[in-house]
């Protein structure tokens, strides 16, 4: 009984402590690399295309989420979608972005990519055991912002349901500091 105990508790009491501040500089070129993106602030999410059962709910939140902004603020953010699993296709990462959203980004990542863009945000992923095309993966939003030439992973968020009420606080705070 216990036991159980232990494994309900934290998903009960995740609220206040479902974000991780880290305040990393990354050298990621894929990120923030638009010459015409005028983003100041992305919020990153790592899956794969025709994930159904981590990245299409989560997708769809950060859709429903990102509806809610602003216009103001959503002139100065974006959302990017990065494919952990290399497709053949190199256009089915943006295609599954944009199936959420027109204004969402989907950047595919060669399989020598994987590594080098998972491994600064500590992505986890490994082939599934029980489904050779499915893959096990964290489900964590990141927040990258841009400071001139350079680009800082901000802040984490590992629980889900995400805290938006959080990561617009955060959101606003990051783009006032660029002022």
């Amino acid at each position: 009984m216990i036991s159980i105990i232990v494994v309900i508790l934290p998903t009960f009491f995740t609220k206040g402590v479902s974000r991780v501040t880290v305040n990393q500089e990354i050298d990621l070129s894929l990120i923030l690399n638009d010459k015409n993106d005028e983003k100041d602030v992305k919020i990153l999410f790592f899956g794969y295309s025709g994930c159904t059962d981590i990245c299409t709910p989560r997708m769809l939140a950060i859709d429903e989420f990102y509806k809610t902004l602003d216009t103001k603020i959503k002139e100065r953010i974006g959302v990017e979608f990065l494919d952990i699993s290399a497709p053949f296709d190199k256009e089915l990462p943006n295609e599954f972005a944009k199936f959420f959203n027109e204004e969402f980004k989907g950047i595919y990542l060669s399989l020598d990519k994987v590594r080098d863009y998972t491994k600064p945000f500590s992505v986890y992923f490994s082939k599934s055991l029980t489904d050779e095309l499915e893959y096990d993966h964290t489900s964590h939003i990141y927040l990258v912002k841009r400071n001139g030439t350079k680009k800082e992973l901000r802040y984490i968020y590992n629980s889900y349901p995400y805290d938006f009420e959080q990561l617009t606080i955060d959101i606003k705070e990051l783009l006032d500091e660029r002022k």
